[in-house]
């Protein structure tokens, strides 16, 4: 009767990876994939080591010079590393192989103009970085963001630019102004750390004024005006504090 009782190794890993499967919302398969190394891809050194949680393997010379593959092997991206700090000439890349962003590093902040680019190897977006003042986000240790400090700028496919704006210290701030795919401005306005500000004016495609807004603290304040295509004014309502208080005007087109 006893015997009965027993488990053997297998039947007890498989009751094992049941609980524990239930219990994390995973399939018994997907837990025994995560809880044993995978074999190591071929174009991965066996020096290299594997991040169990972001799935990345990452290998670090002697010189410190590091590169960091994806799970399957492809390499993710390449740098260097002085005293555990990013230094230097930096990229990262798709699975595809194309490059995906690339910069340079200053004790282990971004540091001048990064480029980012799209699947297809285009550069979709341009941003600036220096040291200082830099955005802290609470619980949230990073040195990957909240040192954006300068111009921005986001383009097209076809390399016009889409939008241009400022950083300050991580935050959008200042001037910004959107563009139609024919060069047109299509939004003008501005930020103060993220927050829309000042007023805001929106155009159609030909340039004529579509809508105008105004901002105070994050919030529509004031008259709010929208136009025809032909230039005439067809609502306009007045805003206080985020909420509408009208009176409301309506010009039939």
């Amino acid at each position: 009767m006893r015997g009965s009782l027993r488990f053997g190794a297998g039947r007890k890993l498989a009751l094992l990876l049941s609980i524990a499967a239930s219990f994390f919302g995973c399939n018994p398969a997907d837990l025994a994939r995560r809880l044993h190394v995978p074999a190591r891809p071929r174009s991965v050194p066996e020096s290299a080591t594997l991040d169990r949680t972001r799935m990345i393997w990452t290998d670090v010379s002697a010189e410190g010079e590091v590169k960091v593959f994806f799970y399957g092997g492809e390499l993710a991206s390449r740098g260097q590393l002085i005293d555990g700090k990013a230094e230097g000439e930096w990229e990262s890349f798709l699975r595809n192989g194309r490059v995906a962003a690339r910069g340079r590093y200053r004790n282990g902040l971004r540091d001048g103009v990064w480029q980012y680019l799209d699947d297809q190897g285009r550069l979709y977006l341009t941003v600036e970085y220096r040291s200082a003042p830099r955005r802290l986000f609470g619980m949230l240790a990073t040195t990957e963001y909240g040192n954006e400090n300068g111009p921005y700028r986001r383009y097209f496919p076809d390399g016009k630019v889409e939008e241009e704006g400022q950083y300050w210290s991580g935050y959008y701030h200042g001037p910004v102004r959107r563009f139609h795919r024919n060069g047109r401005p299509a939004i003008t306005g501005a930020y103060a750390k993220d927050q829309p500000t000042g007023e805001w004016r929106f155009y159609f495609p030909d340039g004529r004024l579509e809508r105008v807004e105004h901002y105070q603290n994050g919030k529509l304040e004031g008259a709010l005006q929208n136009y025809f295509p032909d230039g005439r004014l067809y609502h306009e309502t007045t805003y206080r504090h985020g909420v509408e208080i009208g009176p409301k005007r309506i010009q039939a087109y």
